[in-house]
């Protein structure tokens, strides 16, 4: 694994938010390298380059989802599953107005309504329905009462069935889009996104159930809550960043499915020989991991993640605020300051219902009396009884103002609770002048966006914004371009253009995209 310093490096960054740009407009750069001028109308070429624009992202749709180590340790997988999901639903829109467009510019709305199509056209208005069957699966999946498991297998033979689709309207679309660069480049596309599908869903994972860890203790830390103690074969270390966190698959056990979930690892890299998950009964799933046993194989997949002081060296002290079981990112950071001898002081605040409900509070307290790290320590309880004699309610301006007092610009803060939570802190850490570049989120879940002002998020979102304007202005003046070179030739260049129906071939690259956020469930 990298180190520490070498995961989030701006270059790096750049250097992967071009290629990415550049992957997804290929079919319409080749295109036009390949055949500069045409004879349709401006609306057509826009039409035809939405469509080629829409494949070129759906295709990397699966690079993005793949949990490349080469992109996570650039960007947090977090940030990589959202800013997929925006990009999904870029392409949606592109490949929506693709037909319609298309259309519009041919007179010809038989394209989108008739029968007797060409088999190109009816391959990209199947794809164009499994697309929207894909997106309805997907964000009414609870609604329809899909279990993990089956949402992921109608996920992946959805996915497999808009790439081979897709890739059959381009090929035989016809005209300017059957030159031979143009078909080349949809062999190492469509190669390159079924190779990424078969490498994340099958063959890695035989390769790491092939040297699975075992559960050495299942350990009860208070009423809902449970530790996973997992150890490694011999001379096993661990290769993770305080902070970070792993997807665990349970394939042999009695009492829980063997569907992959992610959880954060509460232990610390210094420990030896094990690594421990806590995690709060709170699903389908996660309320049955007290039944788990003892040498349960465990498939383990790690570490993900960028929430860990340790790529902040510039910080020389740290605001922590957990609420509930998003203490178990801090504890591990925490034991890691401990363990290596850190003498940066933490102010921690942390946010339950009652005091039963607080996770590690004996090792919290120890490491407040001896100072080992260098703790402040504030319990906020929202439910507390009569005996409780500290904070109560929750953690709003008023507490931070009160309790943290000021924050300097060398203070990095790290946020890990509830989404609302988390956006009430935030925005109470604005208030009082905290930069953006100083907050650290991590969410529960990897499909939804909790801090949309932390700097990660803010980052995602220009890359976002970016990518969509840039693909606007390339569309356009790719369509400017070829339709402009086609009224120079007062239309008598040869076409090279697709032929619909009995003429001149309408639907183009017209098929869609989009995994959804996350290739894992957050309970």
């Amino acid at each position: 694994m990298n180190s520490p310093g070498e995961i989030r490096q701006p270059f790096a960054s750049v250097l992967l938010a071009t290629l990415y740009f550049a992957a997804v407009v290929s079919p319409a750069t080749v295109a036009v390298l390949a055949v500069p001028q045409t004879d349709h109308s401006l609306l057509s070429e826009i039409a035809k380059n939405c469509g080629l624009v829409g494949i070129g992202i759906l295709l990397f749709q699966f690079v993005l989802a793949g949990r490349l180590r080469w992109i996570c340790d650039v960007f947090s997988l977090s940030e990589v599953m959202l800013f997929h999901r925006s990009m999904g639903l870029l392409a949606i829109a592109l490949l929506l107005l693709h037909p319609v467009l298309l259309a519009a510019g041919e007179g010809d709305w038989s394209l989108i309504y008739g029968w007797s199509q060409p088999l190109y056209i009816w391959a990209g208005k199947l794809g164009l329905l499994a697309l929207i069957t894909h997106i309805v699966v997907s964000v009414f999946r609870t609604a329809l009462k899909l279990s993990y498991e089956h949402w992921r297998m109608t996920h992946d033979v959805l996915a497999v069935a808009i790439i081979g689709l897709t890739l059959v309207h381009g090929w035989f679309a016809g005209g300017d889009l059957q030159a031979w660069p143009m078909q080349l480049l949809w062999i190492l596309l469509g190669g390159a996104a079924i190779s990424v599908l078969v490498w994340h869903r099958w063959i890695r994972p035989m390769k790491l159930a092939s040297q699975p860890m075992r559960v050495v203790e299942v350990r009860q830390e208070t009423p809902d809550v449970w530790t996973l103690r997992l150890a490694g074969v011999e001379n096993w270390t661990a290769d993770h960043l305080p902070g970070q966190f792993q997807f665990l698959t349970f394939p042999d056990s009695w009492a829980v499915p063997p569907e992959e979930h992610h959880f954060t690892i509460a232990s610390s890299p210094t420990a030896e020989g094990y690594v421990e998950s806590t995690i709060k009964a709170s699903g389908d799933f996660t309320r049955k991991i007290q039944s788990i046993e003892p040498d349960d194989p465990v498939i383990v997949h790690k570490a993900f993640g960028h929430f860990s002081y340790l790529m902040h060296a510039n910080e020389n002290a740290f605001v922590f605020v957990a609420g509930g079981i998003g203490v178990t990112p801090l504890m591990s950071m925490l034991r890691h300051m401990r363990d290596t001898g850190s003498q940066k002081h933490v102010r921690f605040l942390f946010a339950n219902k009652t005091a039963a409900d607080i996770v590690f509070a004996d090792e919290l307290a120890q490491m407040q009396a001896t100072q080992s790290p260098p703790l402040t320590l504030t319990h906020v309880l929202s439910n507390a009884d009569e005996s409780w004699s500290g904070e109560r309610g929750h953690i709003d301006a008023e507490k931070i103002e009160r309790l943290l007092g000021e924050i300097e610009s060398t203070t990095g803060v790290y946020v890990c609770g509830p989404a609302a939570m988390t956006k009430q802190v935030i925005e109470g850490l604005q208030d009082r002048g905290v930069s953006h570049r100083q907050i650290h989120t991590e969410s529960f879940s990897l499909a939804h966006d909790t801090a949309p002002t932390s700097a990660g998020s803010l980052w995602r979102r220009r890359l976002t914004v970016a990518t969509a304007l840039m693909v606007v202005v390339l569309v356009g003046a790719v369509a400017l371009w070829r339709a402009d070179g086609a009224s120079a030739g007062n239309g008598h260049q040869h076409s090279h253009g697709h032929s619909h129906s009995s003429s001149d071939g309408g639907s183009q690259e017209d098929v869609s995209p989009s995994e959804e956020t996350h290739d894992h469930a957050a309970e």
